[in-house]
């Protein structure tokens, strides 16, 4: 199948996270369940890095660019509870059943998914390795009293190191289309899937065995 071109995208939906575990490499291990987090209403995320130009024969002789990831913020109707739970390390007390933040707690990395409409089809995205800083938490009094008030979340996505067909690379954000590869594009809110990874298969597949049968 021939890939698609879209001429533009709008609409953000379908956000999805995965929590995961860093390892004293930089590397990071990703659970095995990928969750929905509803009410996205926009994501801004900006590129960072620097561009750097040396000159020598009056010229710029060499232009260096650095990716440092993405970093920027992403509106929500609301931060789930679960999510507070899993990325900003919030905890619940057994006893009084609060939800709070624990002031040394660490962030936990996760990889953040979603989904652009197209022109032609949907994009779906990925930031590998997501941190997120606490939500302010605002509102006020408005004359539509049922307008809902947002909350924002800032986001750092950071490069991640990975091996792909034997060589070591820093991934920061993927992306995929149907019309690229529909078996990824179907599998995307399902698991973390890493470039040069074979995707898992899914639950209740079963695998080719033998069956032991004799020939007489």
């Amino acid at each position: 199948m021939e890939a698609k071109k879209n001429r533009y995208h709008y609409d953000v939906k379908n956000c999805h996270y995965c929590p995961g575990r860093r390892n004293d490499d930089g590397s990071v291990v990703f659970g095995e369940e990928v969750k929905a987090e509803p009410g996205l209403v926009s994501i801004d995320m900006g590129a960072e890095g620097d561009v750097t130009k040396i000159r020598a024969d009056g010229i710029d002789y060499l232009v260096l660019s650095s990716n440092n990831g993405y970093a920027g913020t992403l509106s929500f109707i609301k931060v789930s509870d679960q999510f507070r739970k899993d990325c900003l390390s919030e905890r619940v007390d057994e006893a009084t059943g609060i939800q709070y933040e624990d002031a040394d707690a660490d962030p936990v990395p996760f990889a953040l998914m979603g989904e652009f409409k197209g022109d032609k089809e949907g994009i779906r995205w990925i930031y590998y390795n997501c941190t997120a800083s606490r939500t302010s938490q605002k509102g006020e009094n408005k004359d539509n009293q049922k307008e809902p008030d947002t909350e924002e979340l800032s986001v750092t996505a950071s490069p991640l190191p990975v091996t792909v067909g034997g060589e070591d690379v820093n991934i920061v954000r993927g992306g995929i289309t149907k019309s690229m590869n529909e078996a990824t594009y179907s599998a995307w809110f399902k698991q973390v899937i890493l470039p040069g990874a074979a995707l898992t298969p899914p639950e209740g597949t079963e695998t080719e065995k033998e069956t032991g049968t004799e020939t007489v």
